[in-house]
């Protein structure tokens, strides 16, 4: 997935999956014709990879199978240049992880939410849970991403000499720095520090941050699909197989050790409506 500078964090989480029969029976007819083409980066696991193994690989077979479509992807960092050089130049058709509000696209409905989290060694001693513990006076902290939510909520507490070093898109160092103790606790959104804690057979301590900085700054992010700017019929069709295979989906992203919170499970309808 793509970490855009600023991420749209306030749009809702989920809109109703209200899907218009007439456009969903025309696609779905051909399905067995169709090849699903999907935008991928090569390597960034837990993500996805060229070999198959990311999170989002597996997604995209689940949904290929609900659609009676074939799959394929084209290999690209998933950066600007991916969006504007293949994806909206009809290169291929889905993006299966983007924040909820990314520009230059139009989004399904959320198929997961990841909160931001402390990360620390389990044997540290630490118990945090909020911005607001004392502890983190005396700690040294790495943040990801630069100037984001976390960030401003530890300098707004006062802490910003407490931060040693910043991380962006290389999320796998953070882990790293915390495991051989070289910075005390990180903050960073959830999905790396989840699939990479897990390796390290409890060393490590992933923590979510408290679900809203005051007065109402989300600090989670929606994960949403992304297909071309316009394109409702397609948008409905990957919508209604996200509903249709709900618990299959979370089952790979906990198979994955990806921290989420609660969504609520999509009801398909074919009623005509707005989204």
């Amino acid at each position: 997935m793509r970490h855009s500078s600023q991420p749209n964090l306030f749009r809702s989480a989920l809109r109703p999956a209200v899907l218009a029969a007439a456009a969903l029976f025309s696609l779905a007819g051909q399905a067995s014709a169709w090849d699903m083409r999907v935008c991928a980066d090569p390597d960034r696991l837990p993500f996805s990879h060229e070999d198959m193994s990311g999170f989002e690989n597996r997604i995209a077979e689940v949904l290929a199978d609900e659609l009676g479509a074939t799959l394929s992807f084209l290999w690209s960092p998933q950066t600007p240049e991916m969006i504007a050089n293949h994806f909206r130049t009809g290169e291929c058709d889905l993006i299966i992880g983007v924040a909820d509000g990314e520009a230059n696209m139009t989004s399904t409905i959320a198929y997961y939410r990841s909160p931001f989290v402390f990360l620390y060694r389990a044997d540290s001693g630490l118990d945090l849970h909020t911005f607001d513990d004392p502890e983190l006076q005396d700690l040294q902290i790495a943040v990801q991403p630069t100037g984001g939510p976390t960030e401003e909520a530890l300098v707004k507490r006062g802490l910003r000499g407490n931060i040693v070093a910043h991380f962006d898109f290389q999320l796998a160092p953070i882990v790293e720095a915390v495991a051989d103790g070289a910075v005390d606790v990180a903050v960073l959104w959830g999905p790396v520090p989840g699939y990479l804690a897990a390796q390290h057979e409890g060393e490590l301590v992933v923590s979510p941050v408290p679900e809203f900085e005051p007065p109402f700054i989300p600090m989670f992010i929606n994960i949403v699909m992304g297909v071309r700017q316009g394109d409702e019929s397609f948008r409905d069709l990957i919508d209604r197989a996200i509903a249709a295979r709900w618990d299959e989906i979370q089952a790979i992203l906990a198979e994955y050790d990806i921290p989420v919170m609660a969504l609520p499970k999509p009801t398909l309808t074919l009623e005509m409506g707005q989204p």
